[in-house]
């Protein structure tokens, strides 16, 4: 392998998550050395979930926002652009899919961001670029309507 080139098959081990199932909907979800409990949101009251609990259907989302920071700094240092500061917040909606299930329908994507005045008007182009390259948003891509706002503070 030469330098520079990524090892797929090391990155496959590193991405990898297990769950194991503990009962209920409840499974202990690991991701390297992180463990998660994941339950089934249909069994729990979306207003009083448990501390330290979450779902598959937020870990979708959660991943988004974090692929659009990490996609996006390392654009950024590309475009020269200074990020002062970088907030990426996901909001799901979720549709009855055509075979009575549910399905992720659209993603409201809220991009808040502080550059200098002059790095203002290449914003645009870095959101374009972001969106492009983001290993979740292409993941989704022609299944789930992603819908983006960005809001540019001035630092």
């Amino acid at each position: 392998m030469n330098e520079g080139e990524i090892d797929f098959k090391a990155a496959a081990e590193l991405l990898a998550a297990t769950s194991t199932w503990i009962g209920d909907g409840r499974t202990k979800t690991r991701l390297s050395k992180t463990e998660l409990e994941v339950d089934n949101p249909l069994s729990v009251p979306p207003m009083n979930p448990e501390d330290n609990m979450t779902w598959p259907e937020q870990l979708l989302p959660a991943s988004l926002a974090a692929c659009f920071i990490t996609t996006m700094t390392s654009i950024s240092e590309r475009m020269r652009v200074n990020l002062k500061s970088l907030q990426v917040t996901v909001k799901p909606l979720l549709a009855k899919d055509s075979d009575g299930g549910f399905k992720f329908d659209k993603m409201f994507i809220t991009i808040e961001l502080s550059v200098p005045q002059e790095d203002r008007p290449k914003v645009k182009r870095l959101v374009e670029l972001t969106h492009r390259y983001c290993l979740i948003s292409k993941a989704i891509k022609g299944n789930v309507k992603e819908v983006i706002e960005t809001k540019v503070h001035e630092v």
